[in-house]
């Protein structure tokens, strides 16, 4: 019940519009009090979160992103990705199932809407209904989400839980080929296009060319992580620098890109759930919940996917899921080491949740760019988004993950 409230006050705060980082950090005060913290206890444990090497790890990873994608934008290397594909891809149908994923590559606010004129341009030619357009646009967007490493959902999940990314990765790959596979079942057979021929000629160098160019300073950062394993943080320092020459980007960008990428609600984000982790961890909450849970017969697979699920729809963002749940759940995804599979569970779960969203920005957005209904959205959405989780649970079901992943 202690619990409960804390989530209750927590999603209240959220939905009165307050910061997230405010109403996480509040929520985290409000838990202190409740397991019998002092309040001078709560601010030493708030003061050593917010210093510890993997909250400024966390946030310097976070911020160098977010000006990592400032350079992409004022560097036009989605327009020329665009271009690009377009050029190469005879099928409309990989066509519009490409542009919003690899658009995807970027992590932003609302980032479907970037990818929206591209589809919107592709579709009107062949007179494709705007929902369909709105529905592939908005979940191939997605589909990266789970693996993608720039992603703030991502690094989350490694933060909390003490893991690397590429475990993280491992464990969600799955995820990440349950949503294609769901857009594949649900979402692309809606598109219908006679002799489904893309009407710009295929396979040129030029196309090739601006392809590889406009993804070329995201796969520098993927290559420096993940093969050589350069820490993400020196990884994107490294990327940022070598293109910032390759451009000859002036001071006066730098500066410029700087203050368009600084954001205080996404400091004050990465502060909360880092101080609200510590919180929970030292209150003893999180020792008492499978205690808890088991007196009244809850069965742990029913709360690793209902409560990031309820949260991510209730929030529309996959950092609130992963901020608000997680800390409580440690004792299921972290008992004595990562239980990789509740961890792809939960994820898999709390984004099916955020998909559903109707407060989820992106979902908004490109709603009313496209000028459809609700309606007309979750007849693909739902079966899509049920899909997912089914085969979440069924792989945990089947005890995956089946090899070693640390």
């Amino acid at each position: 019940m202690k619990l409960l409230l804390v989530f209750l006050l927590i999603l209240l705060l959220v939905r009165k519009h307050l910061p997230l980082g405010f109403s996480i950090l509040a929520g985290g005060f409000f838990l202190g009090l409740l397991f019998r913290l002092s309040p001078i206890q709560i601010l030493k444990n708030s003061g050593m979160a917010a210093v510890e090497w993997p909250t400024i790890h966390l946030l310097v990873t976070v911020l160098l992103i977010l000006i990592f994608g400032e350079l992409l934008k004022a560097a036009k290397s989605l327009e020329s990705l665009s271009c690009g594909l377009e050029g190469l891809f005879r099928s409309t149908k990989l066509l519009l199932v490409f542009l919003p994923a690899l658009v995807g590559l970027l992590p932003m606010p609302a980032g479907a809407m970037m990818s929206a004129p591209m589809v919107e341009q592709i579709g009107k030619k062949r007179n494709i209904p705007a929902e369909v357009m709105m529905v592939v646009n908005y979940w191939f967007r997605h589909v990266l989400e789970f693996t993608w490493p720039l992603y703030l959902g991502v690094i989350l999940s490694a933060s909390l839980l003490h893991i690397s990314l590429r475990e993280v990765i491992l464990a969600q790959l799955p995820l990440s080929l349950a949503m294609i596979l769901g857009g594949v079942i649900f979402c692309i057979p809606k598109v219908k296009v006679d002799g489904d021929q893309n009407q710009s000629r295929g396979g040129s160098t030029e196309s090739l060319r601006l392809a590889f160019t406009g993804i070329l300073p995201v796969l520098v950062v993927v290559a420096l992580n993940l093969i050589l394993g350069v820490d993400i943080a020196l990884a994107l320092a490294l990327a940022l620098v070598i293109f910032g020459l390759i451009r000859k980007v002036r001071v006066r960008k730098w500066l410029e890109m700087m203050k368009c990428a600084m954001s205080l609600e996404i400091v004050m984000l990465i502060f909360a759930v880092m101080i609200f982790k510590k919180l929970i961890t030292v209150s003893g909450a999180v020792e008492t919940i499978p205690d808890s849970l088991a007196g009244i017969g809850v069965s742990p697979i029913f709360a690793v996917l209902v409560v990031p699920f309820a949260v991510g729809i209730l929030t529309g963002m996959t950092s609130a899921f992963i901020a608000i749940s997680y800390p409580v759940l440690l004792s299921f995804l972290a008992p004595d080491g990562v239980n990789y599979g509740y961890m792809m569970l939960a994820y898999g779960a709390g984004f099916a949740g955020v998909m559903l969203s109707p407060v989820h920005l992106c979902l908004v957005v490109t709603k009313s760019y496209f000028k459809v209904s609700f309606s007309e959205i979750y007849k693909a959405l739902l079966p899509a988004s049920l899909f997912l989780i089914l085969c979440a649970v069924l792989l945990v079901l089947l005890g995956f993950p089946w090899g070693r992943i640390g």
